[in-house]
């Protein structure tokens, strides 16, 4: 009997796995998707086979710039806007919490895989707005041509005209690629960068012609130059304007320490009783951890289902400032439709998969506190990146997701 409840067990793990890389494959908008599809995968291999952990050693960084271009004023047509985050932490709230957005940034693709090209693809759809006017489409009228030549081509100079008018780019302008993982910076003049268009991956040639919001539009870079960047891009971020806003050297991979759950600071919690009941009922407080830098404490508790205690489903984020001893920052993320939990440690642990380290933290920007990032997945709209001492701002990622 043992032996038949083992047997389901793994069945029933192994069929959790297929649905969910089913839903995720039919969700794949970008290739962080394909990651988080591989780090559930290899999660639950190694919960079944109870492997042994192992401690990775530290990064070797290194800073390759490619034509640095002369540094003036700060392109100011994506910083300091007021928006909306809508975040699904208080989405229930009757009340919206207003954010000010400190930066807009963008996600390089890799298309080897999807179009079968060399090529880095930073989509500029999200801050593209359209019109349906004949004399103001995104891309030409190709009813006529060979379908085959329509997933992906370049626009000419008319056409890339209209893109950089309607987004606030400058033919003067940079595009700057900065990997934290790796810790290289790359730097490219607009002004020698294609604008292409590709067919998004949910539309297929065989039903074009196709509108112009079938497209991606955005900046291709040859693979040839993107040397040092990390395995499919996934930790790589894009900025366009006058000057680069990254450091270098300032990103760490954050290594959890397990505490025991009273060490958790909740008294300290200024959520309402309100926020703390958008927490998934009947969930049961997990594992707790720690880490500290020389100014901060940010502690994790999570909490599980009574009967799988490995299915985190909720995190409650709280970050101390130790010098006031105050909480800067509060957070729960949560398992839904549109976003899960990521895994702590995972990538840490396990050195034969160091590209699946999750939490980073550290100044990431020249002129801006530290940040901290890397506790969800975004199945729905793009991830942000918060501030460690900031509750009320953030830097948007514009990801171009067609979910």
């Amino acid at each position: 009997m043992s032996g038949h409840r083992y047997f389901l067990g793994i069945s029933c793990l192994l069929l959790m796995i297929c649905c969910k890389k089913r839903v995720a494959e039919n969700q794949r908008q970008t290739l962080k998707g394909m990651k988080r599809i591989f780090t559930i995968l290899v999660i639950t291999i190694f919960t079944i086979l109870s492997c042994s952990e192992n401690k990775s050693g530290t990064t070797k960084t290194n800073a390759i710039e490619i034509e640095k271009e002369n540094k003036t004023e700060t392109k100011n047509a994506k910083l300091e806007t007021s928006d909306t985050l809508n975040s699904n932490n208080y989405s229930d709230l009757d009340s919206q919490t207003t954010y000010t957005k400190e930066l807009d940034l963008f996600w390089i693709r890799d298309l080897e895989e999807n179009a079968n090209k060399k090529i880095g693809f930073i989509s500029l759809s999200d801050i593209y707005p359209l019109s349906e006017h004949p004399d103001s489409l995104a891309i030409p009228n190709y009813e006529n041509v060979d379908k085959n030549s329509l997933q992906y081509f370049k626009l000419n100079a008319s056409y890339r005209k209209r893109v950089l008018s309607k987004t606030n780019i400058s033919e003067t302008d940079s595009l700057f690629i900065y990997d934290y993982s790796t810790d290289v910076l790359l730097s490219f003049p607009v002004r020698k960068l294609n604008v292409v268009a590709y067919l998004n991956d949910y539309m297929d040639i065989k039903d074009c012609p196709c509108s112009q919001s079938d497209y991606m539009i955005g900046f291709e870079v040859t693979k040839n130059y993107l040397i040092g960047l990390g395995k499919y891009f996934s930790e790589a971020l894009v900025f366009i304007g006058k000057e680069n806003p990254f450091t270098h050297g300032q990103m760490k991979a954050i290594v959890w320490q397990k505490i025991k759950a009273e060490k958790f600071p909740l008294g300290k919690s200024n959520l309402t009783e309100k926020q703390k009941e958008y927490k998934h009922k009947n969930t049961i407080k997990g594992q707790a951890y720690l880490y500290e830098t020389k100014t901060h404490q940010i502690f994790i508790q999570d909490y599980t289902e009574p009967n799988n205690l490995i299915q985190v489903q909720d995190r409650h984020l709280i970050i101390i400032d130790k010098q006031s001893d105050n909480v800067v920052n509060e957070t729960i993320f949560n398992n839904s439709e549109g976003t899960s939990v990521t895994p702590l440690n995972f990538g840490i642990n396990n050195t034969n998969y160091p590209d699946l380290k999750e939490q980073w933290i550290g100044k990431l920007f020249k002129d801006k506190p530290e940040v901290i990032f890397g506790f969800e997945w975004v199945s729905f709209g793009c991830p942000s990146i918060i501030f460690v001492n900031s509750q009320n701002k953030y830097v948007q990622i514009n990801c171009d997701n067609r979910h």
